[in-house]
């Protein structure tokens, strides 16, 4: 009996197989570009102190600043001998601004491939790729995604806005094994048809989705499935949002796998995502990437640990060379003496104008709202929002009338100060925004 159930489970799980090989067989027929990239991405990360690592990481920065100088308009004042901190810090208004003269000439219309986002904002922007960027960003996801336990060809329940016109066709999902779920629609019929889902079959699921999708999804099954303990889930991945305490905890009792939190964005890729050690930290992608992090208020190197701007350097957009862009997060670099060569962000908290002050001006980490909630589980949504010097207003969507207002006040003025004025607001939603998420953390205040 044993053995028929063992052939049952290999019959369930061939089509992952089948569809793992036959990526990489399309790929090893077109150049096994993809592979050759994967291969180097592990050997800079993981021999990262190594001098083969150290040269190769060299010879891509040098290889991409004279690309910029040379074929870029934006860049070609710049002198080949320059260093990348000569180079000068741009964002999101400089590079719609100036459009054009970021592209190179020797990459043709044809050859781009068009990135759009609106990011947090709303405003709209668009930024270039080439075709090798495209095979270097798939070979970072694999990376990153098997890090966290997940492989290609298993079944990705993907959870963010999906937009209609933007999708691609139904069969390429189904051959990618993706199941898109859209945020905008995520209610209680929809996650327990996910989980009818999941109990349906023998496949290896892996979760990937908004934070806050995924908080949805972990109170749900905390009230609905306390018990579910489903053992065919192999990873779960928060992306775009800050992954909070009660989510990871969750989610990691409920499915036996770590949980971890990716931070990326659409016009880059993956820039660095946690390891399934415990550890909070993110492992910064150097095999990609250069990433600094600049002082809040000037473009001066924030030291170790730091709080500052995280600006990233794109090794491989040679369509549209991102060098020294400012991503409009903020977090502190550091490193570990047992891993030498590595880079972690210790934190990324989020946009740096999505900062909280206290009362006495003193910048306060966003963090104390995602690490305090958890004692709220009656709470469905919530929004802090900080109005004034002084002033603070919290929006509260909760299932039954709130009883705790005065614990919950007194526990953010302990953070914030005792002579901050916290108003509580009961909503009966926090709207979501054009990107599909919820922020947490909303700052409508301008210090002086």
């Amino acid at each position: 009996m044993m053995e028929n159930n063992n052939i049952f489970l290999w019959l369930r799980q061939m089509p992952e197989w089948a569809r793992r090989r036959g990526f990489w067989l399309v790929d090893g027929l077109t150049g096994g570009k993809i592979k050759n990239h994967l291969e180097e991405i592990g050997r800079l990360i993981d021999e990262a102190d190594s001098q083969w690592a150290v040269r190769q990481k060299e010879e891509l920065l040098a290889a991409l600043l004279r690309h910029a100088i040379f074929t870029t308009s934006y860049y070609s004042g710049k002198s080949l001998s320059a260093l990348l901190s000569d180079f000068p810090v741009v964002n999101k208004t400089i590079i719609r601004e100036a459009g054009e003269s970021f592209c190179s000439n020797k990459v043709g219309l044809s050859e781009r491939i068009s990135v759009f986002t609106s990011g947090s904002t709303g405003t709209p922007f668009q930024v270039y790729h080439d075709y090798e960027k495209k095979k270097r960003n798939y070979a970072d996801t694999i990376y990153f995604a098997r890090l966290a336990g997940y492989d290609i060809g298993q079944k990705l329940l993907y959870m963010k806005i999906w937009v209609k016109e933007k999708m691609e066709h139904p069969l390429i999902y189904f051959m990618q094994n993706i199941i898109p779920v859209d945020v905008i629609k995520l209610n209680e019929d929809q996650m327990e048809s996910i989980v009818n889902k999941m109990h349906g079959d023998g496949s290896r699921y892996g979760i990937l989705g908004y934070a806050s999708a995924l908080e949805l999804f972990a109170r749900y099954l905390d009230e609905k499935h306390e018990n579910i303990q489903s053992r065919n889930v192999g990873s779960v991945i928060a992306i775009s949002e800050a992954l909070n305490d009660y989510t990871k905890t969750s989610l990691q009792r409920q499915f036996g796998v770590p949980v971890l939190s990716r931070y990326s964005n659409l016009e880059n890729g993956i820039i660095a995502q946690q390891e399934p050690n415990g550890l909070s930290r993110f492992l910064v992608n150097t095999a990609s990437y250069v990433v600094e992090t600049l002082k809040l208020d000037s473009d001066d190197s924030a030291h170790a640990g730091e709080l500052g701007r995280i600006v990233v350097t794109d090794l491989f957009n040679y369509a549209m060379p991102m060098i020294r862009y400012d991503t409009g997060d903020v977090g502190s670099l550091i490193t570990d003496p047992a891993h030498p060569g590595k880079l972690f962000l210790a934190t990324v908290e989020g946009r740096k104008l999505d900062l909280l002050y206290d009362s006495k001006g003193n910048l306060v980490s966003s963090f104390i709202v995602y690490k305090n909630m958890w004692k709220y589980p009656e709470i469905i949504q919530y929004q802090l929002i900080q109005e004034g010097e002084k002033q603070y207003r919290f929006k509260v969507n909760a299932r039954s009338p709130f009883a705790r207002e005065k614990e919950l006040v007194d526990d953010f003025k302990s953070y914030l100060g005792a002579d901050a004025e916290i108003k509580v607001e009961y909503v009966s939603e926090v709207p979501l925004l054009a990107s599909g998420k919820r922020k947490k953390i909303v700052n409508n205040y301008i210090k002086a």
